[in-house]
Formats: structure tokens, sequence, C-alpha cells
């Protein structure tokens, strides 16, 4: 087994997609090698992270032989070619490069991801433009959630959100939701005033807490409807903008069934995702302008709104239009650097970024490749604040020593909860009588723990 500063990751492209990536990984301590063509690229990662950096051409077989590329556990190329991420990869993988992973843009190169993982050897495709539409589709499922991750293949659910004065959770205990509230989730984690705990069942949830929520994907629909929070389906979207997020996100929602508006001003662009998409309304016009013509009962009858232009400042000033409009459901697209992805306190603006996104993907597969035991397989890992919060899916096999014994009597380590359990399809919100069983999928939240193996989150 190798060590974490044994481990060699390689990344190609120190744009913000690999600096985020170099940043994260290199703080858990790994060894990283950044390759960029740009030499202010290098200097700036080698003088604010501890990486390696070297100028050159990172699809070149010559650059790559000599940096090493043949003994990388995890090879990383996120430049601005698809072209030259595919060459890359392709490159290291021929040189013995243990895992490959590609960012990959092109709407046709997207189609062969088969072709690319059972041909050229690459272990991940991310497409940073369907991903994002991805995230806010599953954002726009829950009005109140600002985040929704899916686990054990959509069969559970990881939801974020924040207690508002008048929520029914506020100034209640973790008993009292438990007892008479009748839903089926799990509360693994709060965080109040910026500092992330496990809740106990005393723990009382205060306006402003940020709760993450646990359960199976149906749960969530019937439990919000117990608590009589919003969950009404999508009827009516608003996209403004027209680049491949929304594009991908336009063809999710009409598939789903619900109305689609796009609106983009560059006539041109226009044309094209009319002509791509024949179920949404394609409106040359400004979105602000656009609004404009509406009639009170059309924004009324807006079930959410998304502002995905390439300008951050735009897409702002309209989100928060449509947020006094009183839009449900409003989501802003913000560059990854932008001071403006934290909102003032009691907005209901979700902000997502394309390269977070596609960075939180990286990096959630390379950490489970690289944590990976042969005793406890790391479906994956996400990341929270931070990195103080992660959440874990574990593949549990017969060599666990914790198997088959009530959990009432294991004790785990402070600040560990067990979230869920997935046994034969079915999610189970753990008990005390519940146990771990050979074959489990076991997800497990984690505050200020770096967690490697599933065995690591039981005391002594």
């Amino acid at each position: 087994m190798k060590y974490r500063n044994q481990m060699q990751i390689f990344i190609v492209g120190g744009g913000e997609i690999g600096k985020s990536l170099a940043v994260h990984l290199a703080r858990d301590g790994y060894r990283i090698t950044i390759i960029d063509r740009e030499e202010s690229v290098i200097d700036s990662m080698s003088n604010t992270v501890d990486v390696i950096g070297f100028q050159g051409n990172g699809a070149s077989y010559a650059v790559l032989k000599d940096v090493g590329a043949n003994e990388a556990d995890i090879f990383i190329s996120v430049t601005d070619s698809d072209e030259l991420n595919i060459l890359s990869c392709l490159t290291a993988h021929m040189l013995g490069a243990k895992h490959t992973i590609a960012r990959i843009r092109d709407v046709d190169y997207a189609k062969q991801n088969r072709f690319y993982k059972d041909k050229l050897g690459l272990s991940m495709i991310i497409n940073p433009e369907m991903a994002t539409a991805m995230e806010i589709y599953r954002l726009l499922r829950f009005p109140l959630a600002t985040r929704v991750e899916v686990f054990a293949r959509g069969r559970a659910e990881l939801v974020e959100m924040t207690v508002g004065d008048e929520s029914p959770l506020n100034a209640k205990s973790l008993i009292e939701i438990n007892k008479n509230m009748g839903i089926n989730l799990l509360i693994c984690a709060v965080v109040r005033d910026e500092k992330a705990f496990v809740p106990k069942g005393d723990t009382v949830i205060q306006s402003g807490d940020v709760l993450y929520l646990t359960g199976a994907a149906e749960e969530f629909r019937k439990s919000f409807k117990k608590l009589k929070l919003p969950v009404k389906p999508l009827q009516s979207v608003m996209i403004a903008g027209g680049g491949r997020i929304s594009y991908y996100l336009a063809e999710v929602l009409h598939r789903q069934g619900a109305k689609v508006t796009l609106i983009e001003k560059r006539r041109e662009l226009a044309k094209e995702i009319s002509a791509a998409i024949s179920g949404a309304a394609v409106m040359c016009d400004d979105a602000l302008a656009y609004f404009d013509s509406m009639s009170k009962s059309d924004i009324a009858n807006t079930d959410a709104f998304i502002a995905m232009t390439e300008n951050d400042e735009y897409n702002l000033i309209a989100a928060m239009y449509a947020e006094s409009q009183g839009i449900n459901k409003v989501v802003s697209r913000i560059n990854a650097k932008s001071r403006l992805k934290v909102m003032k306190a009691g907005s209901r603006i979700c902000t997502i970024s394309r390269e977070d996104v596609a960075a939180d993907r990286i990096l959630g597969y390379s950490r489970s490749l690289l944590n990976a035991e042969d005793n406890d397989a790391v479906e994956s890992l996400y990341r929270l604040m931070d990195g103080k919060i992660e959440f874990i899916e574990f593949k549990i096999d017969q060599k666990d020593k914790n198997l088959n014994i009530p959990l009432k009597d294991l004790r785990l380590k402070r600040n560990i909860l067990l979230g869920c359990i997935i046994r034969d399809g079915k999610t189970i919100i753990p008990r005390g009588d519940d146990m771990l069983m050979p074959g489990d999928t076991a997800l497990v939240a984690t505050i200020n723990w770096q967690i490697v193996r599933l065995e690591d989150i039981f005391a002594e």
C-alpha cells in the first residue's frame, strides 16, 4: 500500500480547474506535478502551491517521458483543448499511467465516452457544461435546496438546505423531529456560525443553520411534503443565456415535461439553439427587457429562473430581479474566482460555478481511486466547506471486522456519522439495531477527519 506522499498525480493545464485540483490534492499530501505551456502559469502555481511545475506541451511524448508520467497514479488533463486532453491522456496511458482523466467539452466528442474509455484507456471523462447542467437540474427539484448530490447510483441523495425563521424545523430538537414529524431522513451535519458539527439527539435546530440531510431519493419528496416544504414539480423554467450549459439544461428539462423559455440576445446563437432544441421557446432578447414584457401572471407561473450568461454581474442583477418578483428557485452562474459567489444572508439565490463543479467531480473521483483499499472500496467522495465536511461512499466486503454487529454496540469517533446504508437496492436510515453487512454500501459523514478506510470511523 502506498502512502499519500508517495502517490503521484500529474495535472496538465493550470487554469481554474487545474489550479483548484492542485490546491486541494496538494493539501491532502499527494505529490503533484503540473504541466502548462505558459511560464507565468507555472511560476504562479509553484510560488503558491506545493507542486512541481514544468513548462511544456502536456501532450508531447518527450515531455511526459521526461517528467516521469509513466509513474503517475492519476494523470489529469484539463486544458481548454479537447484534442490536447485526449492526446495527452492517451500518451500518458501508453507510457504506463494507472488512471487518466480528461476534460472533454465538445458535444460530438462527449457522445463517444464509451469508445474513449474502452479503446483509449480513459478512466473518467468530465464535461464541465454537462455536469453543471445536471447539478442545476438536481437543485431545481427542491426549491429550498442549495446543493444536491447523488450517491449509490441515484438510490441515495445528500441535500444541503438553510433553515429559515418560518421553517417547521426551526427551534426543534432532533428527537422531536424524528419522533413527531415522521420523516425518514437523517440530519448528518449542521453548520452554525461557519462551524460544522455532527448533531446529537438533543441538538436544537436554529434559524440560519445549514443542514445536510441524507436519505432515499424518493423519501425526500415525501418528507418535504410532510414538513410542508415546497416540492412543486417544475412546469415552467426561464433560462437567460444560450451557451452549452443552457443547451444541456434545456434538453433535460424538456424531456422531463417542463416548459422552457430560453433568452439569448445574440441572434445567430439564438437561431442555433432554436434549431437544436425543438421543444424550447427561444427568444432573441435581453433577459431583463424580456422580464419587462412579461405579465404578472406569466411571472407568477414561472417556477425557476437560471442566469447563465458569461457576465457574472449581469447574472446576479438578473437573478436578484427574479428573486424580487417572487420566483421560487433562482440560480446564477458565477466564475470560480469571483468574489460575488458569497450572497447576503437570507438570499434564496443559488450560485454555481462551472469550474468548481468540474473540479469537485474530478476530486471526488480521484480521491475514490487514491483512497480505495483492499478491504474497502471508496465509491465516491464529496468535500464541502473547503474540505471540513466529507461524505464518503464505501462498498463493504466480508473482510471488515465490524460486520453483523448492531450499531448500538459499536462506537463511532466524534464528529463521524453513518448517514445511510444501501442494501439490495433499498436505502436504510441506520438505527441502533441495524448492522453493516457484506455487499452493503455505506454513506459516512465526517467533520475534520481524513478517513481512508471504513474501519477508521470506529473508536478504539
